[in-house]
């Protein structure tokens, strides 16, 4: 996809989001459904806010890099969501051994375990 052809392609998923709100309000479905999708759209409102912190620092001749600690900030609060949604998943059997990924959830988990456990051995000793 080429940045030009960006702007029909926003206008297009607005499109797609406003048809999606009216099947919202008129139609009856699963509650974690609606919750997957919010979370889906909370996503993007948060990238969307990244990148126009981004746009903004640079024509402010500033570092737009700074714009990261809050990408990084959001991603942890995604993490930290979409965990213990797994943990619930867990606790009433909705996923198990046979669940598709599971094997390298758990090796990410284990890899992340392993870098976050210096941060806070460090933190305390501070």
């Amino acid at each position: 996809m080429s940045c030009g052809s960006i702007g029909e392609r926003l206008r297009r998923i607005t499109e797609d989001l406003k048809e999606a709100e009216q099947l919202i309000l008129t139609c009856d479905f699963s509650p974690r459904l609606f919750s997957d999708f919010r979370n889906a759209v909370d996503n993007v409102r948060q990238t969307a806010r990244v990148v126009h912190m981004w746009v903004g620092l640079k024509q402010q001749n500033r570092d737009p890099y700074a714009a990261i600690s809050t990408l990084t900030e959001d991603r942890v609060r995604r993490a930290t969501a979409i965990a213990r949604e797994l943990a619930l998943d867990l606790q009433s059997l909705e996923v198990d051994f046979g669940t598709e990924g599971l094997a390298e959830l758990h090796e990410a988990v284990t890899r992340l375990h392993e870098r976050l456990v210096p941060l806070f051995r460090k933190s305390r000793s501070e």
